[in-house]
Order: structure tokens, then sequence, then C-alpha cells
């Protein structure tokens, strides 16, 4: 479904925001869910695999495309489009999963989802943040120093997505976002979703980061990242597991977007193993 997204102060024409979702079998108590997606992608990536799965575990939950992405508005103008614009997006759509459901959700953000999570969640309360293959707290500084120096060629190939130059070549959309195990049929279908980013959010996300409080009333939180991120390496998590006081966790055979690969059941089961033992 869609939901409305009021004027923003950098366009005047109104925007949709893209607000997909999962109810469970049965009524349930638990906390809702907010799928928050990362740059080149949409709410389309939780729902092939973590959407049904955590519904039919009796958890309700809704993704959403930012403004630029999937079947959001604003696409024509993505490169106005800030980090502060999509907090702004995200802050929207915690309210309507609110206003829906009676319950603040349980934000899960993933890669530049994360980041915005965190953001967001030090101005506002939430039920609890988790995060998957995350962009750390200071921001995209150490992912491009690590591609810079261990995997140049991967810097080029998403410089090209980026541009969108050309369709990204399938051996290095796998070696970027996955593991060796995915299918070529799957592979092919969600490359035909990727879209570029906002230059203007990554230029954001690159920048020092001032601010680092902690987030309102310190939400129970999980970092999880993946052993063989190329994009986001594990030890990136860490940085966001000591913002939230809390221990980072590692999962093998998954690449960056482990919500879609192969075995994406070990990101999913881990998750719901956090959110079970939630109050």
């Amino acid at each position: 479904m869609l939901m409305e997204l009021g004027k923003n102060t950098s366009q005047v024409s109104e925007l949709s925001i893209e607000l997909i979702e999962e109810v469970p079998v049965s009524a349930s108590r638990r906390a809702p869910i907010l799928f928050v997606h990362g740059a080149y992608t949409g709410a389309w990536c939780w729902r092939p695999h973590f959407m049904p799965y955590l519904a039919a575990k009796g958890y309700h939950s809704f993704a959403m495309s930012l403004r630029g992405h999937g079947g959001s508005g604003g696409r024509n103008e993505l490169s106005h489009w800030g980090i502060n614009d999509y907090v702004a997006d995200v802050a929207r759509m915690v309210e309507a999963v609110h206003t829906r459901t009676g319950r603040m959700p349980i934000v899960v953000g993933h890669s530049m989802g994360g980041f915005l999570a965190m953001q967001y969640a030090r101005d506002n309360r939430v039920a609890g943040l988790a995060l998957l293959a995350t962009v750390p707290p200071e921001g995209l500084i150490g992912s491009a120093l690590h591609l810079f120096w261990r995997h140049p060629q991967l810097l080029w190939e998403l410089n090209l997505v980026q541009h969108g130059d050309c369709p990204p070549r399938l051996a290095k959309l796998r070696e970027m976002l996955f593991s060796n195990e995915i299918g070529e049929d799957e592979l092919i279908a969600y490359a035909a979703c990727f879209q570029p980013e906002s230059e203007r959010a990554l230029i954001d996300m690159t920048l020092p980061q001032f601010d680092l409080r902690e987030p309102q009333g310190r939400p129970p939180a999980l970092v999880l990242m993946s052993e063989h991120d190329m994009l986001m390496p594990a030890y990136l998590g860490h940085c966001a597991a000591r913002y939230l006081g809390v221990k980072a966790h590692t999962v093998e055979h998954l690449g960056h977007l482990m919500m879609l690969d192969a075995r994406w059941r070990a990101a999913a089961d881990r998750l719901l193993e956090w959110l079970d033992e939630l109050p």
C-alpha cells in the first residue's frame, strides 16, 4: 500500500511512500516490525523471505521504500534527497505503523537503513533496533577505505551501478552482494530491481559524523554482520555494537544482502531468536 508523506521542505509536491505489509496468520501481542532497506534497493528486498517467514512466526511486519526508491514518489528528484530526508521518511512510517497497530515498532534496518535507524532513534523512542550489515555510526568512511585498499575493482563496479552506465555484471554482482551459493535465476531477478542511489545521501554518510548521541532510552538492540560481506566487513559491526552497548553477532555463508542470499534463514533465525527474547 502507499502512505502519503507530507510536503518536504525542499519540494512542494506531495510524495507518496510505499509501505508493504505482511499480516501474521494469528493475532499477536508482539511489537510490529518496520523494515528499512539500504542503498540501491527498496521495500521489495524484504518481501521474498523475511516478511513471510516472520509472519509465520507471529510477527506483523511492514517494509517501507524511502523516497525515490521502489514504489515511492520522488524518483525524478533522487539526487535532491539527503540523509535527513530519509530519516524524515522513517519517522513518518514509524508513526504510520504505530497508528495502524497501536504499538511502536521494532525498527530493522539493513546497511544504510541501519544508519537511518540509529539516526532516528537519537531523537525518538523505538521498541527495539535490529541492524543488519549496517553502516556504522561513523558513516561510510571505513567501508570506502576497505574497498579502496582491498577490493578496488568492486569499488569501480559499484560506481557503475550508481551511475547506471551499464547493467551490473552478474559475476561481480554476486561477488559484491551475495555468496557463491545464490542461483543465477535469482541473481538475474534481483539485478533487475536495483537502482541508483542519491549521491547527496552517500556524501552525507561519507562526511565526518559529529552527532553520536546514544539512542533515546537505550532500546534493546541487535547488530548482525556477515563474515563474507565485501561492502560492510564484519569488523565495522563492532563500532555499531559498541555504540548501542551490545555485542555484534556474525553469520557465515552470507553476502551483504543477507535477506536475499541463498542461506537467508541463518540471518532470519538469529533475528527471530532476538525478537523472541524481547519482553
